[in-house]
């Protein structure tokens, strides 16, 4: 048999398993599905690619030195929780002191309240160190800051959503939420006056949509501040360090769950 008809007969064979098997294809189904973790450390590489390795030590030792500053001390572990958290109530009290800091460097209006999406964040922080680069697990995200000026079909639509949520992140503002809707909703300790526009603080994530928020693209004014949403928790954080205080939250009732 020569090598032409070999080649020949090869790929229409080939050809003919295809057609036979893809024409049975369907009566296949997957009865199980199994999944293992392979763990990727020292003991389980066994060799080290020695110029890849030299070419990125610098990079690797700079970026650990680096996520390795210790930002602030807690005196506990601050997680995720509903109607709200310790990590929901730290980033959100933290959003909104640094958003208004920004301002008075900007010489506009400070925002009256705060909220974000518990989705955005990753992980709690621990009890003890509080390191740079535990921030960036906790907010990986390069989403920035922007204030909203917001009307009172818009606030109607987020106090609903906060409601659907059964709460979110929140700052500056107190609100009771039940199954039938919300009540009780006080800014800044002011009662909230449906007449006035407030302006509002969030990440452009959840301005532009996202997590559901679709109302808040019906928002004219929009200013974006030039902050990231992850900054202000570091700028936070090495405030409390400075002044010889350790990262401490409670839980204050700030979205409170009624019957």
């Amino acid at each position: 048999m020569n090598t032409l008809f070999t080649k020949q007969f090869s790929v229409r064979f080939s050809g003919v398993l295809l057609i036979l098997f893809g024409a049975c294809a369907s009566h296949f189904q997957v009865s199980d599905i199994k999944t293992k973790q392979y763990p990727v450390n020292d003991s389980t590489i066994a060799s080290i690619d020695s110029i890849t390795y030299n070419y990125i030590r610098p990079y690797h030792d700079t970026l650990d030195n680096i996520m390795s500053e210790i930002l602030v001390y807690s005196e506990q572990n601050i997680g995720k929780g509903s109607p709200e958290s310790l990590i929901g109530n730290f980033t959100s009290d933290a959003l909104l002191n640094q958003t208004n800091l920004k301002c008075d460097s900007l010489n506009i209006k400070h925002a009256d309240f705060a909220f974000g999406n518990s989705g955005g964040l990753r992980m709690s922080l621990p009890t003890g160190e509080v390191t740079l680069g535990r921030v960036f697990e906790l907010m990986p995200f390069e989403n920035t800051i922007l204030l909203l000026d917001m009307n009172y079909e818009q606030l109607k639509s987020l106090f609903q959503y906060i409601v659907q949520r059964k709460g979110i992140p929140l700052a500056g503002i107190r609100i009771k939420i039940s199954k039938t809707g919300y009540q009780d909703v006080m800014i800044n300790g002011t009662p909230y006056d449906s007449t006035k526009t407030y302006r509002v603080a969030t990440n452009d994530y959840l301005a532009n949509g996202g997590d559901g928020m679709m109302f808040l693209r019906e928002v004219q004014s929009k200013t974006d501040i030039e902050l990231k949403v992850r900054d202000s928790y570091i700028r936070e954080m090495k405030s409390l360090n400075k002044q010889g205080k350790k990262l401490k939250v409670v839980l204050d009732g700030r979205v409170s769950e009624i019957q």
